[in-house]
Order: C-alpha cells, then sequence, then structure tokens
C-alpha cells in the first residue's frame, strides 16, 4: 500500500579520494565543464584535480589532525562515546568519475539533468537550507524541494531545536517519472551514501543521501521496486550479513 510521497535530503555528492576530496565537477558529453552556462547559478569556486603537491598536503593536513585527536578518541572510547566512524568506502566502479574527476552533473545541451536547481549544491547555498527529494510508488513526478531551517548556531554549526522557517518551503524541481530511465547506488563512497539518477536522454546526476538505508531507499522508488519486496530483499541481506551460531 502507498500511503504517499517520501521525503528524502539529499544534495550533490562530493568526492572522497584525496584528488577529489570536498570537490565535485559538472561536465557536458565531451567532459567540457560547464558550470558557467547553467542559468541562474551563482558562482563557485573552480573545479580542479589536486596535483602531487596538493595531495601531498592534504594527506599531511589529515594526519596531524588524526594524532591531534588522538588523546580525545581514547578518552571518549574509554566512556563509550568513541566518535570513530566504521563506516567505508566500498568498491571502485569508475576511475573517470571518482578519482580522476568527479562530475555530479552529466548533460549536453537540453539534456534533462541540467535542468536541476543550484540550491543542490551545499557549496552555493545558505548553510541553514536543507533540500529534499520527494517521491513515492503511486507517483507521477519527482521533486526537489527546499526549505530553510532555524536554530541557534553560528559559522555553519547548530544547536538546540531545529524548526523549518515558516514560508520558506519551496519546490525547486519537477521531472516526470518517465523522464527517469533508473537510478543506482554508487560504493564508492563512505556508509554507500551516493546514489546516480539517468534520465532517458542519457544524462545523469550524482547526488548523495544522509545515509546508506535512504539513497537504497530512493532507488528502489526510482526503480519502482515494490516496498513489499525491498523489505524482503533486505531482511535477507540481513540473515546472509549474520555471523553463523557456534554450536553448543
Amino acid at each position: 500500500m502507498d500511503d504517499g510521497p517520501e521525503r528524502y535530503r539529499v544534495r550533490f555528492a562530493t568526492g572522497d579520494t584525496i584528488s577529489v576530496r570536498k570537490r565535485r565537477s559538472f561536465r557536458d558529453r565531451e567532459r567540457n565543464d560547464i558550470e558557467r552556462d547553467l542559468p541562474g547559478w551563482p558562482p563557485g569556486k573552480p573545479f580542479a584535480v589536486r596535483g602531487f603537491f596538493r595531495k601531498s598536503g592534504l594527506v599531511v593536513f589529515m594526519v596531524t589532525m588524526r594524532i591531534l585527536a588522538l588523546p580525545f578518541i581514547i578518552i571518549l572510547d574509554a566512556l563509550g562515546a568513541s566518535p570513530v566512524s566504521e563506516e567505508r568506502r566500498g568498491e571502485l566502479e569508475e576511475r573517470e568519475n571518482e578519482i580522476d574527476d568527479f562530475p555530479v552533473m552529466w548533460a549536453g545541451e537540453g539534456d534533462r539533468a541540467r535542468t536541476l536547481p543550484w540550491q543542490l549544491d551545499p557549496s552555493r547555498r545558505p548553510w541553514r537550507t536543507v533540500t529534499e527529494i520527494e517521491l513515492g510508488e503511486s507517483e507521477e513526478f519527482v521533486r526537489i524541494t527546499s526549505y530553510e531551517e532555524t536554530s541557534p548556531g553560528r559559522w555553519g554549526f547548530s544547536w538546540g531545536e531545529v524548526t523549518t522557517l515558516p514560508g520558506s518551503e519551496a519546490v525547486l524541481w519537477t521531472s516526470p517519472r518517465r523522464d527517469i530511465a533508473g537510478a543506482a547506488v554508487k560504493t564508492f563512497s563512505v556508509g554507500q551514501v551516493d546514489f546516480t539518477i539517468t534520465f532517458r536522454d542519457g544524462s545523469w546526476t550524482r547526488l548523495a543521501a544522509t545515509s546508506s538505508t535512504g539513497a537504497r531507499k530512493i532507488v528502489d522508488l526510482l526503480n519502482g521496486v515494490r516496498k513489499e519486496d525491498a523489505d524482503d530483499r533486505d531482511d535477507r541481506d540481513h540473515a546472509d550479513a549474520e555471523p553463523p551460531v557456534p554450536p553448543g
């Protein structure tokens, strides 16, 4: 039974490897940069793959920060509140799109993916802006919506009760379901939160959910997988992942 549309937080994905960490590009089908050609988009930092010296500097910085944080991690771990994540990247699928470059939009002139809203890019929007994808099993359209969060905070950090700013809700983008050819979870992302949406014209986008569960549910809905079938698959996967019970 379809209970109506569901909403999940999404944004453009970002690179995880040293060469493209915290970076993303926007390409046409010949891999040319198209950021300047996207109408109405505010300017962003130009994309560039890190060279040897920049990669080395980032590695040194990350190692230094981990060493400085080690005493705090040990203390928190002793208190049972370790912040260390056990999530890891999965298998590399497309070196040209995940290490040598990191396109989150692949679209020629007039392609569907090129119409996606700039608010999906966290580097271009106010930090209180939230973008969500709205879709359901029986919905004929897929929408990207946004709203503003309001809570105490500064410098990109918030605390206390988070609420939606009245009147800030907006529909940014709408696409008929028939224009979408399919979707897939991308394993080469921390926690497997990245996924792609491919349109029938061949263009595509790479987005990120807030969890692997969210990414999988979005992909299932876009691919027309019924909730009952998805639940059965997840139950089988969970059973296969459980360690065998030792003989007693």
